[in-house]
């Protein structure tokens, strides 16, 4: 990801973060979005070339932050993915995702992700990995970074346009970005497999990746917004009706 890019994005769940502490101190039910938006935050200050190197090479110039990276991704799609279900009402969802056949996914996308990273064995820190994606076992690395993000992307991407479209106002637009920036995160890991066909497909992993990330930043950005704004609206409403039954 360009350096610009991972850094606003990154300072935008930053900012997020520290909003959202107040409600999540308060309330049980936020602290698993509020950690959600935590975990985004690193990994998306980890994808900033100067913090990556720095990172890497205190835990030894071999690329772990790039596994651990993957680990928070994998993290922030099960914190994250579960309080989309329940914030949409589809109780099911939540199940699936971390329910047993959720956590087959994860539990199996993780072990064979590391598996793979120790197998292929980068020799020196690297951002984005990006000299050894000839290595066939990068490429399955990276594939296999997507693999329980992908899943969890995949089965809320329709439930998502579909509560988009019951949604009022800029609430419907956040679901509507959400939704479309779920879709293309199951094409990520297809789009690296094409790597081992030609490495081309590089480009392609680049121009699903950033637009799936902006377009879930953005709609985490606006559906914050929107239910500030209806909360906000609800008190004014609850003030004034208590005004005039004195």
């Amino acid at each position: 990801m360009g350096d610009l890019i991972a850094g606003i994005l990154a300072t935008v769940f930053s900012i997020l973060v520290v909003v959202r502490a107040p409600g999540a101190l308060r309330e049980a039910a936020r602290v698993r979005m509020w950690l959600a938006h935590l975990v985004m935050a690193l990994v998306l200050w980890l994808s900033v070339t100067a913090v990556y190197m720095s990172v890497d090479a205190l835990l030894g110039g071999r690329n772990i932050t790039n596994l651990l990276s993957h680990f928070g991704f994998y993290l922030m799609f099960w914190l994250g993915g579960a309080e989309v279900a329940l914030s949409i009402g589809r109780h099911d969802l939540y199940r699936l995702v971390h329910g047993t056949i959720g956590a087959m996914v994860l539990g199996a996308g993780a072990a064979a992700m590391t598996a793979t990273f120790i197998a292929a064995a980068p020799e020196y820190s690297a951002m984005g990995l990006n000299p050894f994606r000839d290595d066939p076992l990068i490429v399955l690395y990276k594939v296999l970074s997507y693999l329980y993000p992908g899943f969890v992307a995949a089965v809320l991407a329709r439930p998502m346009l579909r509560a988009a479209v019951e949604s009022p106002g800029l609430l419907g637009s956040a679901k509507r970005f959400m939704a479309i920036g779920f879709i293309l995160v199951p094409l990520v890991p297809v789009a690296h497999l094409g790597e081992l066909l030609d490495p081309g497909y590089a480009m392609i992993v680049d121009l699903l990746l950033y637009p799936a990330i902006i377009l879930v930043a953005t709609g985490v950005t606006l559906a914050f917004i929107a239910r500030r704004q209806i909360n906000r609206d609800a008190s004014t409403e609850h003030r004034q009706q208590a005004e005039h039954s004195d």
